[in-house]
């Protein structure tokens, strides 16, 4: 048990989590090969509880902001834009055909990025495409992003054509100082141009917050949130904690003093303390990892329709998570791939028939303990029976079982006849807490997965790497940190 002297807010905890980003990864298999992830892609078993869900990925993008974990395969070059829509539609169609689960209803689709705005009118491709498909239906979440310095009211109207139920834009900050530190527009001039755009066009309008920004103040932060819950446009709102782990840019622009440090571990909590307090104090719902909802402005069917998880990882291990584009992940009961980050890569695989994956960062792993480790993920927690077939199965360890009653009597999950849910320090702590709910070689994974972003923005800082997109493309990052 950790000592509470020195402890953060009365936790185990001294600090934040430095990853809360891609807590599905496993240890690099050099061994691994195209057709042995595919054959176990094929082979996903289809379970009582499976559901399915898609990601498109985007890496078009005119900003380069320097939080940004998904900037790895990001590129400004949208002449590809028409090639590359199509390109997703052949992948989207090849890995539904493939699918053991295709035919099956369509949780949600989350086209995102990098800047979906960028592809322009090419997004109707994709979204005639996704439409079609089997399983898709009214009852589906169909969520595209768009950056407000970027998108266009023809993007817009294109969005609305094709019955997409969710917005979602980033502001990040609404603090001058703080947006030109992270390499964005100042002042959000761009916010006020672009929500007459919306008009009440999308059920779901959403706008993406951090917390924990190089310059920010617990001052600014709640200015911040009140800011947006208070804009008439605005009926949901997700606030993110700053990910070092996967931010070697801003790692490296802090080391070499360009920018302020980022607040200490104290700010950093009460910042997340503060924001999740006040969407609690004002009745919003937590329908997201990081989303919360205004439920007098979203209506029951709306509600029921968010899957709550915006398509960033598998919610427990029958489903089935599908993704489409460079960088992007599918995950299903024992197999996880990963595309190729490299945008020219990707396309040129695609167009030659051939599977458009990173061997090495693929897997057959069966991750039987998911629903413990992500449920802090999951608004709606760890319903008990979930919790009952996991030991049943003997899914998890005892160390993990054991965690989990740690956690509880330390105040930071609730345990309820109906299973167990976060409370509010437990959603301050989010991302330890699924660190510690995973076995120990999974956090050994994501451990070294933060190891190797600082070392990465220590080699920026030191003038021995370029500080552009190439540097978050964590499938070269051995080229650049192999002697550190």
């Amino acid at each position: 048990m950790h000592t509470r002297a020195a402890s953060l807010l009365g936790t185990r905890y001294r600090e934040l989590a430095s990853n809360t980003i891609d807590y599905w990864m496993v240890s690099d298999d050099p061994s691994m090969t195209p057709e042995a992830a595919m054959a176990a892609f094929d082979a996903a078993p289809i379970l009582p509880a499976a559901t399915l869900s898609l990601y498109i990925h985007v890496p078009f993008c005119a900003q380069r902001c320097r939080f940004c974990a998904f900037s790895g395969g990001n590129s400004p070059d949208t002449k590809l834009a028409e090639r590359y829509a199509t390109l997703l539609v052949v992948q989207l169609h090849a890995l539904m055909r493939r699918c053991p689960l295709n035919g099956h209803a369509i949780r949600a689709v989350n086209v995102g990025g990098g800047s979906p705005d960028l592809l322009g009118p090419r997004i109707a491709t994709v979204l005639d495409a996704v439409r079609r498909l089997p399983g898709f239906s009214d009852a589906t979440e169909l969520a595209v992003e768009f950056t407000l310095s970027t998108v266009r009211p023809a993007f817009l109207d294109m969005l609305a054509m094709h019955g997409v139920t969710k917005v979602s834009f980033g502001v990040q900050s609404t603090d001058p100082a703080v947006r030109g530190h992270m390499r964005q527009p100042r002042t959000l001039d761009h916010l006020d141009r672009v929500m007459p755009w919306l008009d009440g066009r999308f059920p779901v309008v959403n706008a993406d917050l951090m917390t924990g920004l190089p310059g920010q103040t617990l001052a600014s932060v709640e200015e911040d949130l009140e800011h947006l819950m208070g804009h008439p446009g605005i009926n949901a709102i997700s606030s993110y904690l700053l990910t070092p782990g996967a931010a070697p840019s801003l790692l490296a622009a802090t080391a070499a003093g360009k920018i302020p440090v980022a607040p200490d571990p104290l700010e950093q909590a009460l910042m997340r303390l503060a924001t999740i307090g006040g969407f609690r104090r004002a009745r919003w719902v937590r329908r997201g990892t990081n989303t919360y909802v205004d439920p007098r402005r979203v209506t029951a069917a709306e509600l029921e329709r968010m899957a709550g998880n915006e398509c960033i990882g598998a919610s427990h291990y029958p489903a089935f998570l599908l993704g489409v584009g460079p960088q992007a992940v599918t995950s299903v009961p024992g197999a996880r791939l990963e595309n190729v980050v490299d945008v020219a890569q990707w396309c040129d695989l695609v167009e030659a028939g051939a599977q458009p994956i990173f061997a090495p960062k693929c897997s057959t792993t069966h991750q039987g303990d998911m629903a413990l480790w992500t449920f802090p993920l999951r608004w709606e927690g760890l319903p008990a029976q979930r919790l009952a077939e996991l030991r049943d199965s003997g899914a998890c360890t005892p160390t993990q079982l054991a965690t989990l009653g740690a956690l509880e009597q330390e105040g930071l999950v609730h345990a309820k006849a109906g299973g167990y849910s976060l409370s509010l320090l437990g959603e301050v702590f989010m991302g330890h807490l699924v660190r510690d709910l995973k076995a120990e070689a999974g956090q050994r994974v994501l451990d070294d997965y933060i190891a190797e972003g600082r070392a990465l923005g220590a080699a920026v800082a030191r003038g021995q790497a370029p500080d552009g997109y190439r540097i978050n493309n964590r499938q070269l990052a051995q080229l650049v940190v192999h002697d550190e």
